[in-house]
Parts: structure tokens; C-alpha cells; sequence
């Protein structure tokens, strides 16, 4: 994990990352984007002017791009568990791709789907190496497991970290619960 980070945080540096030497001689961009230290950059769109959070975003698109291979594997694997039988049938009664995908493969996912979804919560929730080591919870990007860790070390609080932990397990707890309760069933 500390590798990757660190790979990503060159990467993206604002003096000599590459992603920023690319953007500048192409002329995309006039000054480097501090992508893990700068809050946000204001974007005009329509002489409509708002905020856009970037190092936001960028701890965004790298949970996106660490995680994608295990959602993906999950996925693919549901989809070869699929009988074929129904989509021949499904042709042959005249189905378009979208609705085939829409009637057949999309009902069959679900259950998988909603795994996925209360694990990836569950992880990201409880986040903590990812944002510290690329931006220490700087520019926006502070979660509770960085409150948790700076309330109990950095500030030698341990009573604040302990009840910001104990949060984190209750909010947890409780969306886990919420979850089992209303999540569908798969048929075996």
C-alpha cells in the first residue's frame, strides 16, 4: 500500500509529477495542480463558476482504481454462474441486448451488487492508510478514522479517539443491520 501511494503521490507531485509536466506542455493548464494539497479550484462552465474539489476527487479516482479488480472479479464471476439458456431464450423471443441485460442479467446481479455495495462501505468507511498516506487528511479529505487516529495519537486524546471510534462502530453497526433487513435475497 505504501508503494502504490507513494507511486501515485510522484505521479501527481505539482513540480515533478508527470501528469502535470503532460498537462503543461500540452497547455491544458497554465500553473501544476497540487491534485493532493489544493482543496478545490474554481471552474467556469457557462459563466457558471463553482468550486471543484481536487484532491477530493483524486483520493476518489484511487480508491476507484485500487478497488475496481475486486468488484469486477465479483462481478465476472456471478456472470459466468449465468445460464445461457435464458439469454438464447430471450433471443429468440426477439430481446434487444439492453433488455436482456435489463430483464435477465440485472436481477441475477443483485444480490452480488448489494455484497459489493456493504463491503465497499464498510471499507471505505473505516479508510484510514489511503488518505493518510496521500494527503494526511489535508485539503478536505479528513474522515473519521484520521480524527480517530489524530484525537488518540498525534493529540494524545485517547478518550476523543476512543468516542469517535465507537461512533464509527455504531454508525456501522447499525447500517450493517439496516442493510441485512432490506437487502434482496438471493434465490439459493
Amino acid at each position: 500500500m505504501i508503494a502504490v501511494a507513494f507511486t501515485w503521490v510522484i505521479l501527481l507531485d505539482p513540480y515533478s509529477g508527470t501528469l502535470n509536466a503532460l498537462l503543461l506542455r500540452s497547455g491544458m493548464i497554465g500553473t501544476p495542480i497540487d491534485f493532493f494539497g489544493q482543496r478545490d479550484v474554481d471552474i467556469s462552465i457557462f459563466g457558471l463558476t463553482f468550486q471543484f474539489p481536487v484532491a477530493l476527487t483524486t483520493v476518489i479516482a484511487f480508491e476507484a482504481w485500487r478497488y475496481f479488480p475486486l468488484s469486477f472479479l465479483f462481478i465476472l464471476a456471478r456472470m459466468q454462474a449465468l445460464s445461457t439458456d435464458v439469454y438464447e431464450a430471450a433471443e429468440i423471443d426477439g430481446a434487444t441486448p439492453l433488455q436482456q441485460f435489463w430483464y435477465i442479467s440485472l436481477p441475477q446481479l443483485v444480490g452480488i451488487l448489494a455484497v459489493l455495495f456493504l463491503l465497499r462501505f464498510i471499507w471505505t468507511f473505516n479508510k484510514f492508510d489511503d488518505i493518510f498516506l496521500l494527503t494526511g487528511g489535508a485539503a478536505g479529505t479528513r474522515t473519521l478514522t484520521v480524527d480517530v487516529y489524530e484525537q488518540a495519537f498525534a493529540v494524545s486524546n485517547l478518550g476523543a479517539g476512543a468516542a469517535v471510534a465507537v461512533v464509527v462502530f455504531a454508525v456501522l453497526l447499525f447500517f450493517s443491520l439496516v442493510f441485512f433487513k432490506f437487502s434482496p435475497q438471493d434465490d439459493g
